[in-house]
């Protein structure tokens, strides 16, 4: 059992319905670090309160977790650091002692630091470790065009989409998520693709390059899967793609946020050459 410092109420518990105001009014202190959960609560409240933890120390909110089998982290920057060790202590504990497995840790990297530090005696070695992940941010900005040569993916596209997808994620983290579950990944490409959430530049009647929305808040959007078909690439299809994404998601009054690999040279260099810059570091374990 983890053990506490001797001064303080310290609690740990699931988000009830009267808990959910105060964990987004936490989170919005960094809505673009924190993105990924506000956007959880704010769309699926009643799956993702049951999933999503807050820790607080006399009452006052210290540290915020989703714990499906992604585990993701938030705690407020600019908040009491010695109060986050306690936090964290509490969090692993109960990552141990529930039933779930977990698949990935990504959060900002101190804390998935912090988190491992508790677990890695506890579970087995992840099977892919991505150290440093730069996050970016580019604010609202009205010089970039709408969807012209890209559009939105349809339910016509799958067919090539998914593959395009297990490949890109083959690419960035080494598994063949079709190799896992086909049926599901199929599933959950489709929901995107459903509510709007997945965009494709067609060429040739081939799917050259494209991209997906992770989390969608009032504030931003946070954009995954950012990806160009080996047999387009250097022609500039990225730039003209993701330039057409964020007019497009400006156009709805949001900003933009999205992570990439440090080693991932080519793709950071396109994203601050659009204006991207960087606000925080991730890091991501998974199985």
């Amino acid at each position: 059992m983890v053990s506490l410092p001797a001064e303080g109420r310290w609690s740990l518990k699931a988000l009830a319905d009267d808990d959910v105001k105060s964990a987004i009014a936490f989170l919005r202190r960094d809505p673009f670090i924190n993105i990924y959960l506000l956007s959880r609560l704010q769309e699926e409240r009643a799956i993702a309160a049951t999933q999503t933890f807050a820790v607080r120390h006399e009452g006052e909110i210290i540290l915020v977790a989703s714990l499906g089998t992604n585990i993701v982290l938030a705690a407020d920057s600019g908040g009491r650091r010695d109060l986050l060790e306690p936090a964290i202590a509490l969090i692993a504990d109960r990552i141990i002692t529930r039933m779930i497995p977990v698949r990935a840790i990504i959060s900002p990297a101190d804390l998935v630091e912090m988190l491992w530090l508790r677990l890695r005696t506890r579970l087995d070695p992840p099977t892919v470790v991505r150290m440093n992940q730069p996050v970016y941010a580019l604010p609202r900005r009205l010089d970039f065009p709408a969807l012209e040569q890209a559009r939105l993916a349809t339910v016509r596209d799958l067919d090539q989409l998914v593959p395009a997808c297990a490949a890109m994620h083959r690419e960035e983290v080494g598994i063949d998520p079709l190799e896992r579950d086909a049926a599901g990944y199929r599933d959950r490409i489709r929901e995107l693709v459903e509510n709007q959430r997945s965009i494709v530049y067609v060429r040739q009647g081939k799917i050259a390059a494209k991209c997906e929305f992770s989390a969608v808040t009032d504030e931003a959007v946070q954009l995954m899967g950012v990806w160009t078909d080996p047999r387009f690439r250097r022609l500039g299809l990225a730039r003209t793609t993701l330039r057409e994404v964020c007019g497009h998601l400006f156009r709805s009054g949001r900003a933009i946020t999205l992570f990439v690999n440090d080693f991932n040279v080519p793709a950071i260099s396109l994203y601050e050459s659009l204006g991207f810059r960087r606000i925080g570091m991730n890091r991501a374990l998974i199985w």
